[in-house]
């Protein structure tokens, strides 16, 4: 199975393998402490093998000797490459191909990048620095650092809006070896002095997309890097005892572990989104989110490893300080050409916020044919048509199945949300995941009833889950039903019940087995919140708003007809209902706030500019953090498309989701100022004390992590919990 964390298909994760496999039989971890040492951080053997199996060529073009193949590919090479810390100058290298290729004129590529395919040549890519081109081509200027170059035969470097590429070897061309925090590979500083160069070897304006290319290959080998520290604290958290039990029964222990997972996890989605781009210019934002995540989850996950594994794991023959150290020294590299963060911003700033473009498949068009028509149809229609029109169409939920909705898989659901950008579909919440269980596992007859009055907003439900003395325990029901004839008895109560008041229906798990373990023995009923001895109590939140509510069960007669799912099995329902959220690539319900990024950026762009100066990197992560949830949730539906094994993606929306809700908001507030808490900004107040509920309400943030680190990372239970 592929320990890679960017490959979805079969063909991508037989490349990881294939990779992987090969940097393991070559020791890659036992050149990379030898080159502390003394050892090469240029080894023969490394070399050949990229040379042999075509990996310096894959992004190249056939007729230039790559492979033809994409930055994809190349990048779950180059996470292997940082999974197993491979010495050697290979990702400066690819990354001068893959500008050459990119941005040079034929005669360049025909020239150049034969030999950095076959690995005749080093290459190296220089994103930082005073290097300029004058009239006369004449170029001069000094990068301060550069990855490889001490070894290269080819400088490509940034040359403020240009590129220009050099012969190392060229008179007045010096390049200074310098001292390296990561020993695997060299850096040189680059000095330039009245070096003229052929017309052919400006590449005009193409800065920013050798900038582009940089952040997404570098960000490549940073999800290796952080992945590998991630692995290697979890196995030694299993093993690792202290006070009679493993380190890794410990909560604190398993919200660093989580953390590093959700940390790796926006890297692996934003690369992947990133490298998906079919060119370097859409590709842009997606490549400043990227590099933004890897610089600080490579570091954050590497000096976690390290304080994961104690003493231990500060000693000189430990691995943990050599991921630290490449960690290290290429997130600085990265930074180098300019923060991504800034990028981020501008780039929301600018309207230019969106994922990579890429090239989908012949069969998409005939979905884009009829989203288009239906769109327009939509468009035409009077406000109070157009609800149904979508019901009738299936476009209001196409990811349902039919005949409620399209069935619509990854490629589908693509093509409508790009054609569907500016139609306005509504958010059923809560109500279309209920509905969507119902559809799933009711009967026949209960999906008769109750999913297409849900779709025409004629209805809505509630979760009747929660309980008090539970908390983020929804397993723990003590609301009981007795079996009477006909159907049952249900006495108890539940609580923090969103929008119970306004609600018709209710969709409850409740206890029918007494004796049975916690998550046997519970049934779900679909409860008629008008009934008899149903009583709903609005608790007032800190808002002011009533959103929540308390329900109480007294003697309630659900019929037969009324159970969803077999008697006692409820709990299979129940963690249905919980995932059907965000099944839909733009699914689920967003956050109460009703503040977004576009107020983010109107907000930062209204303030002095020395306080905009001061959170305008905070801006940028914010941004991007929410961008990626979207990428997350389009993984995970690629994961389906593609029949992979499901990944870590769902666990970790939700609690960014939450999360990043609080985050927006809270920045905004410290932007606003005093204008935000004395009324001057009503949306936003209000959005910031509505928000403080996200990471409560379906289960809190801190058992959304010990979810993250038992069930996915493997992490021991608590024993006093067993």
């Amino acid at each position: 199975m592929s320990k890679s964390a960017l490959a979805i298909t079969d063909e991508h994760q037989d490349l990881a393998d294939a990779a992987i496999g090969q940097l393991t039989r070559l020791s890659g971890r036992a050149a990379a402490r030898a080159s502390l040492e003394g050892g090469s951080s240029h080894p023969d053997d490394m070399w050949k093998a990229a040379t042999d199996l075509g990996w310096l060529g894959l992004a190249v073009a056939e007729e230039h000797g790559g492979s033809g193949f994409g930055l994809a590919e190349l990048a779950v090479v180059l996470e292997a490459q940082g999974r197993e810390l491979t010495p050697g100058p290979f990702l400066p290298t690819v990354s001068a191909a893959v500008v050459i290729d990119r941005c040079a004129s034929d005669s360049l590529r025909t020239q150049l990048l034969p030999s950095l395919c076959d690995g005749s040549a080093v290459g190296a890519l220089g994103v930082s620095g005073s290097v300029v081109v004058g009239a006369d081509r004449d170029v001069t200027g000094e990068v301060p650092a550069v990855l490889g170059a001490p070894d290269a035969d080819v400088l490509v470097l940034i040359a403020r809006d240009d590129v220009v590429v050099v012969d190392a070897k060229t008179d007045g061309v010096t390049v200074s070896a310098l001292e390296s925090l990561d020993t695997t590979r060299s850096v040189g500083s680059v000095t330039l002095r009245g070096v003229t160069v052929a017309e052919d070897r400006v590449l005009r304006g193409a800065a920013r997309r050798a900038r582009t290319a940089w952040r997404i290959l570098a960000s490549a080998e940073a999800v290796g890097v952080a992945w590998a520290s991630l692995e290697m604290a979890v196995e030694y958290a299993k093993v690792r005892e202290q006070f009679g039990r493993t380190i890794g029964t410990f909560q604190a222990v398993k919200h660093h572990a989580a953390n590093m997972l959700v940390d790796a996890e926006q890297t692996a989605a934003a690369v992947w989104d990133a490298a998906r781009a079919s060119d370097l210019d859409s590709a842009w934002f997606a490549g400043a989110v990227a590099a933004s995540h890897a610089i600080r989850s490579q570091v954050c996950n590497a000096e976690n490893n390290i304080q994961l594994h104690g003493g231990i794991g500060f000693t000189w023959e430990h691995d943990a300080h050599l991921y630290l150290r490449r960690a290290r020294t290429l997130a600085a590299l990265m930074g180098d050409g300019g923060d991504p963060l800034l990028d981020v911003v501008e780039a929301k700033r600018s309207g230019q916020a969106h994922g990579a473009k890429f090239t989908l498949p012949p069969e998409a068009e005939e979905y884009r044919k009829q989203a288009r028509e239906a769109a327009e149809k939509v468009r035409s229609l009077p406000q109070d048509k157009r609800r149904d029109f979508l019901v009738d169409s299936g476009y209001l939920v196409p990811h349902w199945p039919k005949p409620w909705g399209r069935a619509a898989d990854v490629l589908e659901q693509l093509v409508i949300e790009e054609e569907f950008a500016d139609v306005e579909r509504p958010d059923m919440g809560i109500t279309g995941w209920v509905a969507l269980t119902i559809a799933q596992a009711g009967t026949d007859d209960q999906r008769e009833r109750w999913v297409e009055p849900v779709l025409r907003g004629e209805v809505m439900w509630c979760q009747l889950f929660s309980e008090p003395n539970a908390g983020s325990d929804a397993a723990a029901v003590r609301t009981a039903a007795k079996k009477v004839d006909g159907g049952w008895r249900v006495t108890g109560q539940k609580v923090w019940t969103s929008l119970a008041q306004h609600c018709q229906w209710g969709l409850a798990t409740v206890r029918t087995d007494p004796e049975a373990p916690k998550h046997a023995g519970v049934t779900m009923m679909a409860i008629d919140m008008k009934a008899p001895g149903v009583k709903v109590n609005p608790l007032r939140g800190l808002t002011g708003d009533s959103h929540f509510n308390e329900v109480f069960f007294d003697d309630v007669f659900v019929p037969d007809s009324d159970v969803v799912g077999d008697v006692n099995k409820g709990w299979l329902v129940a963690r249905a209902t919980l995932g059907n959220e965000r099944i839909s690539i733009g699914g689920g319900s967003g956050g109460p706030t009703g503040f977004d990024t576009d107020d983010l950026i109107k907000l930062l762009d209204s303030v002095p500019a020395d306080v905009a100066a001061h959170h305008v990197l905070r801006a940028g992560e914010v941004i991007a953090e929410i961008h990626t949830l979207r990428l997350l949730n389009l993984r995970r539906a690629s994961r389906a498309i593609a029949g992979a094994e499901p990944g870590p993606e769902g666990n970790v929306t939700k609690l960014l989701v939450a999360e990043s809700v609080q985050h927006l908001t809270e920045l905004a507030l410290a932007l606003a100022g005093s204008s935000a808490v004395v009324g001057g900004n009503q949306k936003l107040l209000r959005g910031y004390l509505g928000g403080r509920a996200m990471t409560i309400a379906g289960g809190t943030s801190e058992i959304t992590r010990n979810t993250i680190a038992e069930r996915i990372l493997g992490l021991p239970r608590d024993p006093l919990l067993k």
